[in-house]
């Protein structure tokens, strides 16, 4: 049975910030060419929410860890963490847009939702009650919170069963993807359960305890790779059979490369990995407001208007709403009942694993625990928001 033990505050992971900087820079710069009146190819904005697809179940498959380490129930911990995680910051988003009447995207325009869709965007679960989105980025929480509920027990059965036995619940899934179109749509997120479950490969597969052998510039080098595995399904229109394979890839190769070193880099992609859920669920709306709303003022104006609103909402949310729910929650959590039976603790060892500080949704930078001797090789995305033609 694979264990890992010793959580301690250490040093970020660069990577796993790199790769969560990529994905909500990709839809930001997606829906910023959208919005001026050009278009980028869409697989780059499913190919942002791929990402964030896989980043979230690796990082959750650490938080997983520690409350286990922590000798807490895993399911009851680790779902009242996911509640306060989550819905907080989109309950706010979407109350605000409601409210305030504005529009679902910069070229959408408002439509007043009917009762059964507010409450729908509120709770997220629009994509299986066939509800439309108040914000277009919106489409993608709801398979979030629908993985979440399954992340604890494929954290389980990796550790029972390894890497093998991830793979093999991979394949099922690919399995349960093909055969979904013809038993319901509502049941859509069976479409990107084995983008999540890559990143549940990674963990098992070796992700912080391999020993780093391939230089970092080959990371970017698998990510273009996989952006064209992509782009080839788009085109020759098996796009679901390229999300899981280009989501496998990464799963199983990100264990392999060594970690960012450049410092400027590093502080850049952990400040972009923080505030990544404020970006993703505001940025819409600066947009909308820099160039619909300020269509007529001067380039200067406008573009200022974008970098500021851009900025400054998600620092604000994170420091005024994210951050104080997400202390909320562990509180909250920590006081939960301790499993009557303690589970057995791992023999503690040197090597280090990077885990979230803050484990969750578009938004969350992570810390290393130390790892345990005995670690076998077993180890832990998107569509995005689609304009009339994600997010996480």
């Amino acid at each position: 049975m694979i264990t890992r033990t010793g959580i301690s505050p250490a040093t970020p992971s660069p990577n796993l910030d790199l790769l969560r900087a990529t994905a909500v820079l990709l839809v930001y710069f997606f829906h910023l060419f959208i919005t001026t009146g050009s278009r980028l190819p869409d697989y780059i904005g499913q190919f942002g929410v791929l990402l964030f697809f896989v980043h979230t179940s690796l990082v959750l498959m650490f938080s997983l860890e520690r409350i286990e380490l922590a000798g807490r129930s895993l399911l009851p911990t680790f779902y009242l963490r996911r509640l306060f995680r989550i819905y907080p910051l989109s309950i706010v988003c979407v109350s605000v847009i409601v409210l305030l009447q504005l529009p679902r995207a910069p070229w959408w325009p408002w439509a007043q939702p009917d009762l059964a869709t507010i409450f729908a965007n509120l709770f997220l679960y629009t994509e299986f009650m066939y509800k439309p989105v108040v914000t277009s980025v919106l489409w993608s929480l709801p398979y979030e919170v629908a993985m979440y509920v399954v992340l604890p027990f494929l954290y389980l059965a990796g550790k029972a069963y390894g890497i093998r036995g991830i793979l093999a619940l991979w394949c099922l899934a690919v399995v349960g993807g093909m055969l979904q179109p013809y038993v319901s749509g509502r049941l859509e997120v069976i479409q990107y359960a084995p983008c999540f479950i890559a990143g549940v490969a990674c963990y098992f597969f070796g992700f912080g305890t391999r020993q780093r052998r391939l230089p970092l510039i080959w990371f970017p080098l698998m990510l273009l790779t996989a952006l064209g595995i992509l782009a080839y399904g788009n085109y020759f229109e098996y796009e679901n059979s390229a999300r899981w394979i280009l989501c496998l890839l990464i799963g199983l190769t990100s264990p392999f490369f060594a970690e960012l070193n450049l410092p400027v880099m590093r502080k850049g992609a952990a400040l972009i990995a923080r505030y990544s859920y404020g970006i993703y669920l505001t940025h819409l709306h600066a947009q909308w407001m820099a160039f619909v709303v300020l269509k007529d003022a001067a380039p200067t104006v406008r573009y200022a208007t974008l970098i500021v609103l851009s900025v400054g909402l998600p620092i604000a949310l994170y420091h005024l709403i994210e951050a104080p729910m997400v202390r909320l929650g562990v509180r909250l959590a920590d006081r939960l009942p301790k499993p009557s039976i303690p589970l057995p603790r791992p023999v503690p060892s040197e090597r280090r694993l990077p885990i979230p500080a803050t484990a969750g949704g578009p938004g969350a930078s992570f810390q290393p625990a130390r790892h345990h001797t005995g670690h076998s090789s077993d180890h832990r995305t998107t569509k995005t928001a689609q304009a009339p033609a994600s997010a996480n």
